[in-house]
């Protein structure tokens, strides 16, 4: 079948653009520097005391944010900490090591973060075997406030790269290391590797496994392993971790919505909003691996995925009841990543089949799967679905404010808490509980505390909305269209494609990577890609006026 799209030339927009990422090299592995600047060393952290707190909150409360650090309290800055390094064409480099002895992992929570265009931020470990950024202008917040992503070991560099035509400029000052003390099963400790217990499915794994389910799993997986983060964010003495989705609007106008548990914000209290701070939360997408474990004693290989993170948010709704939280990023993500903006359902007709994405012990991306029918129930004060009893995978701390969906690939809920665990590679036979979307939509009276106000805004009263690639979105002005063909899709290789002028254009599997590029000359051309495995491929096409990512499928 033809399928057809008009596809909108876009004006530049003002939203920020940002890509932090673990793919660059910092500037101080080019040079041989011959300065070392003086290591400073945190106290020693008692961290059995914390794992046992740990242990005591969770028997005490079924939610399932997870405390993976606790916060030492310095002041580091340009001016008193460190080592300045003057390069020979003028720009200079500031560098500072960092010692949390025993750590898993590190990283930093900084009250002051201004640097200007061309400057770039990194964070590294001492063997150059983990590495953050560049961070950059893009991440100066209006409050100065950032929080950066986690690193692995417990001896970590933090540098600053700065160009001679904004000599000066800069402002850095850390005000926390965070000390990550949760123990890992795995030599990949920065990235939490096999962290959760052995029942936990990874995301690639068939979510029809075991013993059957919706047969629309896999197509819904595959969408939102693009839409779904880990999230960190500061939490009492300590630094926590939840789980979210980005999520689609009526408008349809990339508006980069993010829902998650109003837990994870702690005691908030209702329709906080703005008054919430949200700037030193940090945000890691499509974190997956394509070498999958399915619910087995063995660990999980390896992640081909990069780590892709967004800094800052803005609170726009948030209720205890259903317990939901609603921010916008302050980032728009960048378009290369091409993320999953999740649909939703408001019905009040309980879901027949279930899916869970989540983070569990902010672990790699994993699946849940739920054969029979939910049904509404309030517990512990909250209106919730329950999944009484999963059938395939589960949930643990991380896990919350994860997405439920049901078999058309709607979000109907967020992950409130539970009793579901491992038991060897099963469940426990125990219940998970999820707030519910109809509940949040109208619920309280303003738009602080519901949905609808931010994902209907000009209230069309629309039952329900499919998720969208954000290459199908924009939140920037229409100039014209153009329209494209591309059929047929699926296909066993060949994808015909029409254009109106030449483009090129360039193939990428689930991961990200590069399988294939070159150029369409020709109005009507043809992409041959039958050597390549059956699955799931994104084809990106470019040209003048036009920028378009497309699903295509190869069975």
């Amino acid at each position: 079948m033809r399928k057809l799209y008009f596809i909108a030339v876009l004006f530049v927009s003002q939203i920020a653009l940002a890509q932090v990422t673990n793919e660059a090299t910092p500037r101080g592995w080019d040079f041989a520097l011959k300065s070392t600047p003086r290591l400073e060393v945190m106290p020693l952290v008692d961290e059995q005391a914390l794992l046992l707190e740990d242990e005591l909150e969770k028997q005490n409360s079924i939610t399932k944010p997870l405390r993976f650090g606790t916060n030492l309290n310095v002041d580091f800055n340009l001016f008193n900490s460190g080592t300045w390094t003057e390069l020979e064409n003028g720009d200079r480099l500031w560098r500072l090591q960092i010692k949390s002895n025993g750590a898993k992992t590190i990283n930093l929570m900084l009250d002051r973060y201004d640097v200007p265009e061309g400057a770039e931020f990194y964070i590294y470990n001492d063997d150059h075997t983990d590495k953050i950024g560049p961070y950059t202008d893009s991440e100066n917040q209006s409050d100065g406030y950032l929080m950066t992503w986690m690193i692995k070991g417990d001896h970590v560099w933090v540098e600053y790269f700065e160009p001679a035509s904004v000599k000066n400029m800069g402002r850095i000052s850390i005000d926390n290391v965070v000390h990550g003390y949760r123990s890992l099963d795995s030599s990949l400790d920065a990235q939490k590797l096999n962290e959760s217990g052995d029942c936990n499915v990874d995301a690639l794994c068939d979510p029809n496994g075991n013993r059957g389910g919706g047969s629309n799993w896999a197509t819904v997986r595959d969408d939102y392993i693009n839409g779904v983060a880990r999230i960190i964010f500061p939490s009492g003495n300590g630094s926590s971790t939840c789980t979210g989705t980005l999520i689609n609007n009526v408008a349809q106008d990339g508006t980069p919505y993010f829902l998650t548990a109003d837990h994870c914000l702690g005691n908030t209290a209702d329709g906080a909003g703005a008054s919430f701070n949200a700037s030193q939360w940090s945000f890691g997408f499509q974190w997956y691996t394509n070498t999958p474990d399915c619910a087995t004693f063995a660990n999980t290989v390896g992640s081909n995925a990069p780590t892709r993170v967004l800094t800052g948010a803005t609170l726009k709704a948030n209720r205890s009841a259903s317990d939901f939280a609603l921010f916008e990023l302050n980032q728009m993500p960048p378009a290369a990543w091409d993320l999953f903006y999740g649909g939703w359902n408001k019905s009040t007709t309980p879901s027949t089949q279930q899916l869970g994405i989540h983070h569990p012990s902010f672990d790699i991306m994993k699946l849940s799967r739920n054969d029979q029918s939910t049904f509404g129930t309030t517990f512990q004060g909250t209106q919730t679905w329950i999944i009484a009893d999963w059938d395939y995978g589960v949930t643990e701390g991380g896990s919350s404010g994860s997405c439920l969906l049901d078999i058309n690939g709607h979000i109907v809920g967020q992950l409130y808490g539970g009793f579901a665990a491992c038991s060897g590679t099963n469940d426990n036979g125990t219940a998970d509980y999820y707030g519910r979307f109809d509940v949040s939509w109208n619920g309280g009276f303003s738009s602080a505390t519901r949905l609808r106000d931010w994902l209907d805004p000009d209230n069309t009263n629309p039952t329900s909305l499919d998720g969208e690639y954000a290459a199908a979105l924009s939140n920037q002005l229409v100039d014209s269209a153009i329209s494209i063909q591309l059929y047929p899709n699926p296909s066993r290789g060949i994808f015909n494609v029409v254009l109106e002028n030449p483009a090129s254009y360039s193939v990428y599997n689930l991961s990200g990577k590069l399988i294939r590029s070159g150029s369409f000359d020709q109005l009507e051309n043809q992409l041959d890609i039958q050597n390549l495995s059956s699955g799931i491929y994104f084809l990106k096409i470019q040209g003048e006026n036009i920028s378009i990512t497309e699903k295509i499928s190869k069975i």
